[in-house]
């Protein structure tokens, strides 16, 4: 389940299926964070949704192509939301405080399909795929650095970066969001900034 970014071709819903597929996504995500996502079944989804076992293969064949649907609709829109900041900037727009408000107020307006997706709990490969992504801009980025100026390999900044940010955001979700986006926008890039300034030329 890679998400290089995960765009989908799908053919526009009419308002019955839109109405459909948020009570199928809603299910899962209250499902996933009572239990976890491999012990949930087709029918336990159908039922909390009150849906018809038919009614969830006229969408998706699998449990896991619901969850990769719901995951893919989330990720590709703070993608379109986040990738402006990220052309002509060193680390991938985060010498910039904005895309760290975006991300933040982004994550705390989709905290519980975040703390499924971070947490472990059915979007592992996901989170892997999504701190890939972050570590592929930053290392992007940082190839436009003359070479030898750098006082790590970039690949290791990048992933540091990738890391700690998701982490971050973790530990916020997992504390009952402690402090506002904002001011978690302003710690993230000043802990990401302090730790890696050094090794910039």
């Amino acid at each position: 389940m890679g998400i290089s970014r995960m765009t989908s071709t799908q053919p526009r819903l009419d308002r019955r299926q839109q109405r459909t597929r948020a009570q199928l996504r809603d299910a899962l995500i209250s499902l996933i964070l009572e239990r976890g996502f491999d012990v949930l079944t087709i029918q336990d989804i159908t039922d909390r949704a009150d849906l018809r076992r038919a009614t969830f293969y006229m969408h998706y064949g699998t449990k896991e192509e619901l969850l990769l649907s719901v995951l893919r609709e989330a990720f590709d829109a703070l993608v379109a939301e986040v990738e402006p900041f990220m052309h002509g900037d060193l680390l991938a727009g985060k010498t910039s405080l904005e895309p760290f408000r975006v991300i933040f107020q982004h994550v705390a307006q989709h905290a519980d399909l975040y703390r499924v997706i971070l947490g472990g709990r059915g979007g592992a490969e996901v989170a892997r795929s999504i701190r890939a992504y972050l570590a592929g801009h930053v290392g992007r980025s940082l190839a436009a650095v003359p070479r030898g100026t750098l006082a790590l390999p970039a690949e290791v900044l990048a992933n540091y970066i990738a890391g700690a940010e998701l982490g971050f955001i973790a530990w916020w979700l997992e504390s009952g969001q402690p402090y506002p986006p904002e001011q978690m926008a302003v710690m993230a890039q000043q802990l990401i900034l302090n730790g890696v300034l050094p090794a910039l030329p």
